[in-house]
């Protein structure tokens, strides 16, 4: 049953019960539906309902600053690293829109962190530039510093060009001569899908998409961005791969369609169950449920 608090949480204006503003989840379905095509697409699709006392599930598109933005760039101060936001931008570059990723040191101060910064004695345990630490942790530019921050580079940094962004300059970091340390920011999506595989004893184990791939390629796994739930009505609701049935602002159920190529050839012949967990804009963090078991066959 989901958690219900009287006293406590926000009003839900179907009855007079009270929810918390942790989001609150419980587990419906979870199918396995596989391709039919010579290069088949399957599917994993899991239902799953929510409720939430203060209805604030969701980002919207334009949601890319801090707390939400995709990255975590580090400044170098000392023996010390300082996280600063990397932000996605589409600026108009070269006669076309170009996406960046704009680092923002607000008032922090230090030099951009690089792979250059683990040959440094104080900082030798941040990871090699090997998979997977070459798709989780390091980032080659195109990177955006406003010129007011050129504090944060020094020589070892290379700026190809410049732009204008409203009425202010910007440094362009190409992605052929920089190489930035960095991490990706949990609090850019919002629901969180694991995979967790059944061994031969029975016992299940996580399989992470972005770090156990036998082909060793940079991959994002699963975990993804739920829209904004208070802008939908109540009623049936399709957006990409979710479908949404919203009983009221701060209740409904959710269908998330997953799709890959490659179930078969990972987890063929294997049981399966799914553990997914959320986060609402105010990042207040919901329970943790799991599915039932799937068989890929």
């Amino acid at each position: 049953m989901l958690a219900l608090l009287a006293g406590c949480g926000s009003d839900d204006g179907d009855n007079d019960v009270q929810y918390t503003i942790e989001p609150q989840l419980e587990f419906v379905s979870v199918k396995f539906v596989a391709g039919a095509t010579a290069t088949p697409i399957d599917t994993v699709a899991v239902t799953f309902r929510y409720r939430d006392g203060d209805g604030d599930i969701g980002l919207t598109e334009t949601d890319r600053d801090a707390p939400y933005q995709s990255y975590n760039f580090f400044l170098e101060n000392g023996t010390t690293l300082t996280p600063v936001p990397g932000a996605r931008v589409d600026v108009q570059y070269n006669q076309s829109v170009g996406t960046f990723v704009l680092v923002d040191p607000g008032t922090a101060t230090g030099t951009l962190a690089t792979l250059e910064t683990r040959e440094k004695p104080a900082f030798s345990e941040l990871p090699p530039l090997v998979y997977p630490y070459s798709c989780l942790n390091y980032r080659a530019g195109s990177i955006l510093v406003a010129a007011k921050n050129k504090g944060i580079l020094n020589d070892s940094h290379v700026i190809s060009d410049s732009l204008m962004m409203e009425e202010e300059k910007f440094y362009i970091l190409s992605s052929i001569d920089n190489t930035f340390y960095s991490e990706q920011n949990k609090n850019a999506l919002n629901l969180f899908v694991d995979f967790l595989v059944a061994g031969n004893d029975g016992t299940y184990t996580e399989f992470d998409f972005t770090r156990d791939l036998p082909t060793k390629v940079c991959a994002q796994g699963f975990d993804t961005r739920l829209p904004l739930l208070s802008a939908l009505t109540p009623g049936h609701h399709t957006f990409l791969v979710f479908d949404f049935t919203i009983t009221s602002d701060k209740q409904g159920e959710i269908t998330y369609a997953m799709t890959s190529s490659g179930f078969r050839d990972l987890f063929h012949g294997k049981n399966l169950k799914l553990r997914l967990s959320l986060k609402d804009r105010a990042l207040h963090e919901s329970n943790s449920i799991e599915t039932s078991v799937i068989r890929i066959q």
